[in-house]
């Protein structure tokens, strides 16, 4: 799996925050995908139960499970959308044979409508050391494959800048599916600091150049959620 555009130095964002990219050590190689995760009608909030009681409490002193951020999509609140990503392969089969995983899966079975694991390179896994977000903004690109390259770029500069220099922008992720398309998550800290970033005129500069080499764009709204920032795979 190739990472195709990851800026390696550390730059200062606020007084406490700086912003660097999601890597593996030397040698290891990222485990990167999307869990769909679908609900049987009105039973997410005791998926997220299931969930809150076995994985949740596992994951997070697996130092190979680097960070799963996720939201529930606000036109189908049975949905949520995961962005996984892991130290390796090794690392995530580790995370699927805890104790918590493992009663996770058993328990969600009467409620599972589906579940699907779409694997992905990542482009670029930007994002600040530390800050929680309210906002998950996804989206789903197709790109003319003519310019997937340049596209690859583009966004992983942009990425990479908003995270940087925009105080309320927490994280930036872009990543490719197998079939060329690009899925995103942008973390912010409320929604006014989405806004604020949208209207910047860097950002626009930056949407002009990419409207020219995208075929479609398809935004999912999600639902508020509190995402904290995971620490691991910074390197820091």
């Amino acid at each position: 799996m190739k990472i195709f555009a990851l800026v390696i130095i550390a730059v200062l964002c606020t007084s406490s925050a700086y912003a660097y990219p999601i890597t593996p050590p030397a040698g290891k190689t990222l485990k990167v995908h999307w869990a769909l995760l679908q609900a049987k009608p009105g039973k997410m909030p005791e998926m997220l139960s299931i969930s809150s009681r076995t994985v949740a409490k596992f994951t997070p002193n697996e130092p190979g499970s680097y960070a799963l951020y996720g939201a529930l999509d606000k036109a189908n609140t049975d949905l949520m959308r995961i962005l996984e990503i892991y130290e390796d392969e090794s690392a995530y089969q580790v995370h699927r044979a805890s104790e918590g995983f493992r009663a996770f899966i058993e328990e969600r079975k009467p409620i599972l409508e589906s579940l699907n694991i779409l694997p992905v390179t990542p482009i670029v896994l930007e994002q600040k050391t530390e800050g929680t977000g309210t906002l998950a903004a996804m989206s789903l690109l197709e790109v003319n494959q003519e310019s997937i390259a340049e596209f690859r770029e583009l966004i992983a500069q942009e990425m990479t800048r908003a995270v940087r220099d925009v105080h309320g922008v927490l994280g930036m992720f872009a990543t490719e599916e197998e079939n060329g398309k690009i899925r995103t998550l942008e973390i912010y800290s409320d929604e006014a600091a989405r806004d604020e970033y949208l209207a910047s005129e860097k950002y626009l500069s930056y949407r002009k150049k990419a409207d020219e080499l995208l075929t479609s764009q398809k935004d999912f709204e999600s639902l508020p959620a509190k995402i904290t920032l995971s620490r691991k795979g910074l390197h820091l």
